[in-house]
């Protein structure tokens, strides 16, 4: 397996690629990962989680000393208020940041001259050779591979430049072979998924599968890819392990919050002790014959605690709650998942600018019975379908529209604010992307911030067509690997691959895993449904740590924490959420003490 590389006491945040290039190359011990982070969308509804995540992740590296590199005035004032004096330094240049880190690395004296652009392998090369990235407004070298190690291959597309410099810090510190491929255009992009997605209907899909498999090779250097042991692709979004069967393979996605997952993912990694402890077992009674009987024996035999909710108690109140509250390291879901039929709504208003807009969304719409305020709740899926005329997924037309604030105007109206603004509506038999998953009730439809406060599962959604949006989803809320199925797959595999992956590779890393579970399941075929997304460190190791004792001081610490925010908040919202998960771990605590008590 390969080696899982320590973190430096230095990380950065920002949204400067260039800068953030030149300063990562000021740090040269082999086997430590630079961690290079995106400053906070500050005018996203939920920036104050944005501030908090990035926190967690500076947390979990042990940050002491965080470089604010070429970052706005009030960014730098949000990730900096209340925390300790001197940790936070704001810098805008590569000078400023060698003073700033006097004492805590030595510069090196020669320097690499590169361009603006290809800057994941301008940075490697002067880090390999010990140099000083100096970059200039002019065209850097056209090379896109470094060789090194035979142990694990990173490939990322161009074209995000701060994800570049991050996975060309993760191959330093991995000691990686590293390529740059060129980017998957959006509308290919687009189509190629939507063509997966409808591999379940309408004819062979296995057939399909192989005719859009090689025409992804078709897109990838002639290489060898069967002489690295596994192969990490880092992308806009799309699995392009698919072309590569010959070896294991797994994913990163560059959006959002890729230099975060990458923190996540090593901190998990690492951690070995806090991989298995708990487990959450979802099985709605959906799919007959599931493999959740299997998966939970060799849970058992791995001492990691079980939670099981299956039939009546698998509601989406139950299993929402209980993903977000609760610390599980192994989550399972087995089921039946799809895109969900919706509206097609067409808004106009003026926004905050004074422009006359029109806008078209598809909703879907999610319920959810809520027992504290004895209310239904809705949860609404939007997907923006065209803005003054432009279709939303027309990036080349898009150019040419000035957004402005149109949406940031619409999403501020509110559920209720915007109604009045609502000029038309007409149902459609599927919202694009809103990906639900059939649950005893009704149909959940995952929209998660984050997790339990430390913790980092491993999820293996066996679904059908369960990469399509939430494997994004569970990594955004700090998953520190995904599994799910790209197309339909029947029972009989579902059971076979899943049964594989935790019975026989326990203590193998997840990407081998998967990969040694489906040859297994279809041996000479070129049927792969499933994917992973995640860093190819994680496994599944033997649980050492008592589970009972873990959640019970969880459950103490957990209701104490809800009802302080509760109590020190002025926002009404917030205190109903906090008061919320409070009564929710209340009534799931004595439920855990009676299940364990008479055991």
């Amino acid at each position: 397996m390969t080696a899982i590389p320590s973190f430096e006491k230095v990380a950065i945040i920002s949204g400067n690629p260039r800068l953030s290039a030149e300063i990562s190359s000021l740090f040269k011990r082999p086997r430590h990962y630079i961690p290079v982070i995106s400053g906070p969308h500050l005018a996203r509804p939920d920036s104050s989680n944005e501030l908090i995540r990035r926190h967690n992740a500076l947390s979990m590296a042990q940050s002491r000393k965080v470089l604010l590199a070429g970052m706005t005035v009030d960014k730098e004032r949000a990730m900096s208020d209340g925390q300790l004096d001197g940790m936070f330094i704001s810098v805008k240049s590569r000078d400023e940041a060698q003073e700033a880190l006097k004492g805590w690395t030595k510069s090196p004296s020669e320097m690499l001259d590169w361009g603006s652009d290809n800057l994941g392998i301008g940075l490697l090369l002067a880090r390999r050779s010990r140099k000083l990235l100096n970059t200039a407004d002019s065209k850097s070298p056209t090379t896109s591979f470094i060789a090194s190690g035979r142990h694990i291959l990173i490939i990322c597309e161009k074209g995000k430049a701060l994800a570049e410099v991050i996975a060309s810090n993760l191959a330093f510190a991995t000691d990686a072979s590293f390529l740059i491929i060129p980017e998957l255009p959006d509308s290919e992009e687009k189509e190629w998924l939507e063509e997966i997605y409808a591999l379940g209907s309408n004819g062979n899909a296995s057939s399909r599968f192989i005719t859009i498999r090689d025409r992804v090779r078709g897109r990838l250097p002639n290489f060898q890819f069967s002489s690295y042991k596994q192969v990490l692709f880092i992308g806009n979004g799309f699995p392009w392990g698919i072309a590569v069967p010959e070896c294991p393979t797994t994913h990163m996605f560059t959006f959002p919050d890729f230099g975060r997952s990458v923190v996540e993912g090593l901190y998990a990694a690492s951690h070995p002790e806090s991989g298995a402890r708990t487990s959450l077992l979802i099985h709605p009674g959906e799919v007959p014959g599931s493999e959740i009987e299997t998966i939970a024996d060799c849970l058992k035999r791995n001492r990691t605690l079980l939670r099981v909710q299956a039939g009546q108690a698998a509601t989406t109140r139950n299993v929402r709650m209980l993903v977000e509250t609760v610390p599980f390291d192994v989550i399972v879901i087995s089921t039946h998942a799809g895109d969900v039929s919706g509206s097609r709504i067409t808004y106009e208003f003026t926004d905050s600018e004074g422009i006359a807009r029109r806008l078209i969304i598809d909703e879907a719409v999610g319920f959810e019975y809520d027992l504290r305020s004895d209310k239904v709740m809705v949860e609404p899926f939007n997907r923006f379908h065209e803005l003054d005329g432009i279709d939303w997924t027309n990036s080349v037309a898009k150019e040419n529209l000035y957004i402005g604030t149109a949406i940031t105007s619409w999403v501020a109206m509110g559920i209720v604010g915007r109604s009045k603004y609502r000029v038309a509506s007409e149902d459609i038999p599927r919202v694009i992307g809103s990906m639900g998953l059939r649950m005893h009730d009704r149909v959940w439809m995952p929209a998660l911030h984050g997790f339990a406060p430390g913790c980092t599962p491993i999820v293996f959604n066996n679904a059908c067509s369960s990469w399509h949006r939430l494997s994004a989803t569970f990594m955004f809320a700090g998953a520190r690997a995904y599994v799910g199925a790209l197309f339909p797959v029947i029972e009989s595999e579902a059971q076979e691959v899943g049964t594989s992956f935790f019975q026989k590779e326990i203590n193998t890393s997840f990407s081998k895993a998967l990969w040694t579970s489906q040859n297994r399941t279809y041996q000479g075929q070129d049927r792969r449904p499933y994917a992973m997304v995640g860093l190819p460190f994680g496994s599944i190791q033997p649980n050492t740590i008592d589970p009972i004792a873990y959640l019970s001081n969880y459950y103490s610490q957990a209701i104490s924490d809800c009802n302080h925010s509760a109590e020190n908040t002025t926002s009404h919202e917030l205190r109903d959420n906090f008061l919320r998960y409070k009564d929710f771990l209340v009534k799931d605590a004595e439920t855990f003490r009676s299940i364990f008590a008479r055991n």
